[in-house]
């Protein structure tokens, strides 16, 4: 199964998720230095139950980074998953929107309340791919679609997820 499809049986289409996650997702390149869009993205994926690998080659494959840059978002993605996962009683780790429920929601440690809202409730909203950069959005994803990217992608999500 491709990136791209397990991605959005797994929540929803892309055209149905925040603007700006979609922005940071295909447009933003962090570093070690510039690290808050990408923990919003992370956030995002862990609070909707994405897996790490599958969070963090989906992200690889939005932005198109390799190298070094691929390395850093797979190593701060796994630090932050363990970090999340691990945390039994700190509060207000991150805040992120449920695609479920269409709130945002506090990510809390385990033995805590894990359907917080986060308030105040954000009223308007814009979601889809034509709030944001429709071209380079429309282009990166026919890149995924087609396979181009496909090399890309690592090698445990593709074994967890092969479709035999």
């Amino acid at each position: 199964m491709a990136l791209l499809d397990a991605m959005t049986e797994h929540l929803v289409p892309l055209g149905s998720w925040p603007t700006y996650i979609l922005q940071n997702l295909f447009i933003d390149h962090p570093s070690p230095t510039n690290t808050s869009r990408l923990r919003m993205v992370i956030s995002f994926m862990y609070g909707n139950d994405v897996p790490l690998e599958m969070a963090y080659d989906f992200y690889i494959a939005c932005s198109g980074l390799t190298g070094a840059a691929a390395r850093f978002v797979i190593e701060q993605t796994e630090e932050w998953y363990t970090q999340w996962h691990n945390s039994k009683v700190r509060r207000h780790i991150a805040e992120y929107y449920n695609m479920c429920f269409k709130k945002f929601y506090w990510i809390n440690g385990s033995l805590l309340n894990q359907q917080e809202l986060a308030l105040p409730e954000v009223t308007s909203m814009e979601f889809g791919i034509d709030a944001t950069h429709p071209r380079t959005i429309r282009r990166r994803l026919e890149e995924m679609r087609t396979g181009e990217r496909a090399t890309k992608l690592s090698t445990c999500f593709q074994t967890h997820h092969a479709v035999g």
